[in-house]
């Protein structure tokens, strides 16, 4: 799982904290305030293996600077903190700062999280399935 999947699926207040912290020990220069899009959501046909567009899907995006490096944060709906919080992070680890070892321990935490969640609603998911064959005769 890359880390952008890990910010998007995980508990948001992990970092929203994560961000703050980083905004009080470096100067984040804001280089696109969060704004609002609709985007086309692409998907893909399990047969043909052709990709089709779901519809449009709105989502906030920002751009920020943390000593000269960009980060590109993106989050569903209108959600200006989250977008924000999210390319704080990516300007952090883009540029290495040394707090980045402290977010791939939580990424790493929070990735743990999410599969647990998983494997337990693919579980809850398996005990509704029906073994037709026994209902045959």
């Amino acid at each position: 799982m890359n880390y952008r999947e890990i910010l998007a699926e995980s508990d948001f207040s992990v970092w929203e904290e994560m961000a703050g912290w980083l905004a009080s020990s470096y100067e984040i220069k804001i280089i696109q305030q969060p704004e609002t899009f609709l985007v086309m959501m692409p998907a893909q046909d399990s047969v043909e293996q052709s990709t089709f567009y779901l519809g449009e899907v709105l989502i906030t995006e920002a751009v920020v600077e943390i000593c000269g490096t960009p980060g590109y944060g993106f989050a569903m709906e209108d959600n200006p903190a989250q977008a924000l919080a999210y390319a704080i992070i990516n300007a952090a680890l883009a540029h290495g700062v040394p707090e980045a070892a402290d977010i791939e321990v939580l990424m790493v935490k929070q990735e743990a999280i999410i599969e647990s969640q998983r494997r337990q609603e693919e579980r809850l998911i398996a005990s509704t399935r029906v073994n037709f064959s026994i209902l045959e005769g």
